[in-house]
């Protein structure tokens, strides 16, 4: 059967009405038209002419008007939507029912649907809905209290749409009201004597009266939906707090018997990115064969050989400004930094200031080394100080990766998110080594940096291989570290100034280890405990505290978990290393150091390096890890 349609397009990453996410290959429809139904759009002129699009989702403006369906497809990229635009064809239904004869039917079977839904789920389709003038809300009205204050209206309203009765989750528009019911029942936890999960409401009645729904615990951050939250009071949020945030009082814990509230994990990694226990299993033992083997870091090769010329440290700065291009006269000093993960290459030089030659932001900064070719980057900040010396702070395109967005891609290489992400944003790309690891992932509000490092963290998970995204002269490059030996590079007494080593137990360090999964069958929660008396004996107790999903990895995670932790953290860096225009965050080198209680002669990889250029001299300060060191 074919149907008229008009086809709009749109790019929400948040779950679709029917609980699952949305993709390339998913649409809305109006409510006659049932979840899963497939259609075969036709008549548009465009690339979706001769796709397959199955209904997972409602919307607002998604309906029949006279006698066309109106469709809204996902596209990944607002742009993508503004260039599809609205665009009528035929829709053929090649799986499922003909449309529903009007709405009530199609409304009785969403609301049979929302019988036991998750809570969450209700919630998290809400994020970005934003009040009309003062406190004005679908949720006030819903309620009858319009215009008023409506954090625990939005609460209550979520559940009623979840299909859960005010028997479990009170109908108040008052988060006083909301508490004291909790705690008639007995269903109320104070701050510190529980952990929260999914579906859970988060009372903060200490300095602030709100109310918020418990997406997930990971770690010791807890996850909320919020409407009428603080800083954004107009519009409903996704937030994060310790678990030990000091304006939360307690939780109300809604007994949810026989209801779906808490459809979901409320460990792991969230944002749909999570392992399956099988793939999880598997990461843990590689961890512990690890360990066991002890291994200390690669030996250094045969290929290792002392640098043969130093460099002379002749480094010029050219600007392109439109059509003006010029030489700059830059002061002595000027630092170029690259550090390995979340940081974009930055480079901070001065130069007298001249009304001739404008180095104005956005300006593209071209810096050589000795004749090579050594950084591109565009001016963000200049500052004048009295005595007409002007600053300048510019940095490589890796710095457009903190832009925040949302973005869902299933089956996809980390190389591929790369370069989604590089096309969106319009960032050129150079090498980009093939990850082959694929995943799925759902990243909400999240920075370019983070999305791309949290595929980068998947696949060492899964193939225990390091790879390092930088600039290269305006172009974006992924790189196996393996391949980023600079054995021209060698750091040793003679070709550094100075070592700085230290070890600690105050950040990263756990003696003890805890797991906690709660036991449905029998209403309690169940504890995996691993810990080192000898080390408890040392440092005291230092605990990891995590929930798990299943009981299967309890034992096993624990014991992973401590071998990883259990373990003062050392930390070395070296300062005044000759220069080399190869070495660059990620990069290899070979280190030959006595550090007086150990000694150290392998590769290891440049976490952070700052090239300096003064004196007509190029030098380096590096921070080192690998081989039994971290950062």
């Amino acid at each position: 059967m074919a149907l008229k349609a008009q086809y709009t397009a749109y790019p929400d990453t948040i779950k679709s009405a029917d609980g699952s996410y949305p993709n390339e290959s998913t649409c809305a429809a109006p409510p006659e038209i049932p979840f899963g139904t497939k259609i075969k759009v036709s008549g548009t002129g465009t690339y979706a002419d001769g796709r397959v699009y199955t209904v997972t989702d409602r919307g607002r403006l998604v309906k029949k008007t006279g006698d066309r369906y109106i469709f809204d497809l996902w596209m990944p990229s607002e742009s993508e939507c503004r260039r599809f635009g609205r665009r009528n064809g035929w829709a053929e239904i090649v799986k499922g029912s003909s449309p529903q004869a009007g709405n009530a039917k199609g409304s009785k079977k969403t609301s049979k649907k929302n019988t036991g839904c998750d809570i969450v789920s209700i919630a998290s389709r809400e994020i970005g809905y934003k009040e009309t003038g003062d406190n004005h809300t679908k949720y006030g009205v819903w309620y009858g209290m319009d215009g008023a204050a409506w954090c625990h209206m939005f609460v209550s309203w979520c559940a009623a749409k979840a299909g859960i009765p005010s028997s479990v989750i009170p109908k108040t528009a008052s988060t006083d009201e909301g508490m004291a019911w909790f705690k008639s029942r007995g269903r109320f936890k104070y701050k510190g004597k529980y952990i929260p999960k999914r579906g859970d409401l988060v009372y903060f009645k200490t300095g602030r009266s709100h109310v918020g729904i418990v997406e997930k615990v990971t770690g010791s951050t807890l996850h909320t939906i919020e409407g009428n939250a603080a800083l954004t009071t107009d519009r409903v949020v996704r937030r994060t707090y310790p678990l030990s945030e000091k304006t939360i009082t307690g939780y109300g814990v809604p007994e949810y018997t026989g209801i779906n509230a808490s459809g979901g994990s409320t460990g792991g990694t969230g944002g749909g990115k999570k392992h399956s226990p099988g793939d999880e299993l598997k990461y843990l033992k590689k961890v512990l064969e690890r360990h066991s083997s002890a291994a200390t870091g690669s030996s250094i090769d045969a290929e290792v050989k002392e640098t043969s010329k130093l460099p002379e440290g002749r480094a010029v700065v050219k600007i392109i400004n439109g059509n003006q291009k010029f030489t700059l006269p830059v002061l002595d000093g000027m630092k170029l930094t690259w550090e390995r993960k979340g940081t974009p290459e930055k480079l901070v030089f001065e130069a007298p200031y001249e009304k001739a030659f404008k180095a104005a932001e956005g300006s593209t900064v071209l810096l050589k080394v000795d004749g090579v070719n050594f950084f591109k980057g565009y001016i963000f900040t200049r500052k004048m100080s009295e005595d007409g010396i002007m600053s300048y702070t510019a940095y490589d395109q890796l710095r457009y990766l903190k832009n925040k967005d949302c973005i869902v891609y299933k089956k996809k290489t980390a190389t591929e998110v790369i370069k989604i992400i590089a096309g969106k944003f319009s960032l050129g790309c150079g090498t980009l080594e093939d990850t082959g690891y694929r995943m799925s992932a759902v990243e909400d509000g999240a920075t370019l940096f983070d999305i791309i490092q949290d595929a980068l963290d998947n696949t060492l998970i899964m193939t225990g291989k390091v790879y390092v995204l930088h600039d290269s002269l305006g172009k974006l490059c992924l790189s196996d570290v393996a391949g980023m030996k600079v054995n021209s590079c060698v750091v040793d007494a003679e070709t550094g100034e100075g070592f700085n080593y230290g070890t600690t137990i105050d950040d990263g360090v756990y003696n003890k280890v805890k797991l906690v999964y709660e036991n449905k069958e029998n209403g309690k929660y169940d504890l995996y405990i691993t810990q080192n008396p000898t080390n408890i004996d040392r440092w005291g107790v230092l605990q990891y505290l995590e929930k798990i999903d299943t009981p299967d990895l309890g034992k096993l995670k624990s014991k992973a978990l401590l071998m990883l932790y259990n373990k003062k953290r050392k930390n070395l860096s070296v300062s005044g290393v000759t220069g080399n225009c190869k070495v660059k965050a990620g990069s290899l080198v070979p280190v030959i150091l006595d550090l007086k209680d150990m000694k150290v002669s392998n590769y290891m990889m440049v976490e952070k390096v700052t090239h300096t250029f003064k004196n007509r001299q190029h030098t380096m300060d590096m921070v080192l890890s690998g081989g039994g060191f971290d950062v």
